[in-house]
């Protein structure tokens, strides 16, 4: 009796020893493969972002692939069908249509006001190197960076503050919001649309009749995609609802 429950007992303990060897085998298999794959994923995404593009290039990228295919479109229609897609833009937006018949020679423009090219010397109190003269001593504000990392130069500054959708949008919620008109100069539209945009940007909700001065080189920036047709700016104007 006693061998018998000696030989039972024995059984039973190397049973047991073969199970947990076999569930150990299996945890630790199990373990491996999920490192190893999860590493694997982490890899092919790391990878996948410093090959792809940035969001900005994306949109940009997918917005010329866009216009190239109206370009060809209209390059192919008919005289009554370019007719009947001008009547359309005036219908649905009349300030571009008027912003570009109403244009005015370069001459002309250069006569009545004033807007300094881009390529001529900076200012004296400018930083970055892309300030433009100021016509008062408020405005002559400089963004303050080294001429690589001009705020003018990010592709914020481009996506956020002058691109024409954005300014678009942002023109049609402030008439919805604040009952504003519709200004029939697109250019002075955008403009001030941009103003606003940077400000908000960089300084968030001012409040009514708090305002602030933008840099020079961010002003010119957007006079120059977006210029007055007899080059006579405003400027800055303190104290005031925007």
């Amino acid at each position: 009796m006693d061998d018998e429950t000696s030989g039972s007992s024995s059984e039973s303990n190397e049973s047991k020893l073969q199970r947990s060897s076999r569930g150990r085998g299996r945890g630790r298999g199990r373990g491996r493969g999920r490192v190893s794959r999860s590493r694997g994923r982490k890899g092919l995404r790391g990878r996948g972002r410093q090959a792809g593009p940035t969001r900005h290039e994306a949109i940009r990228q997918r917005r010329e692939e866009r216009l190239t295919q109206l370009k060809s479109q209209v390059e192919h229609m008919s005289t009554e069908g370019l007719r009947e897609l001008v009547m359309q833009v005036c219908e649905r937006d009349p300030s571009l249509i008027l912003d570009v018949v109403d244009h005015t020679s370069q001459e002309e423009r250069s006569r009545r006001g004033y807007h300094p090219l881009p390529d001529g010397d900076s200012p004296a109190w400018c930083v970055c190197g892309r300030c433009r003269e100021m016509p008062s001593v408020e405005e002559r504000e400089c963004c303050r960076q080294t001429p690589e990392n001009c705020i003018s130069l990010q592709p914020d500054f481009d996506f956020i503050v002058t691109d024409p959708l954005v300014l678009l949008v942002a023109r049609r919620y402030r008439q919805d919001v604040l009952a504003a008109g519709e200004d029939q100069d697109l250019n002075r539209s955008n403009r001030h649309a941009a103003y606003r945009q940077f400000i908000l940007w960089r300084h968030g909700h001012l409040g009514a009749g708090n305002r602030r001065v933008i840099p020079s080189c961010c002003v010119w920036k957007i006079r120059d995609l977006y210029p007055d047709n007899f080059i006579q700016y405003r400027g800055f104007v303190g104290g005031r609802l925007g």
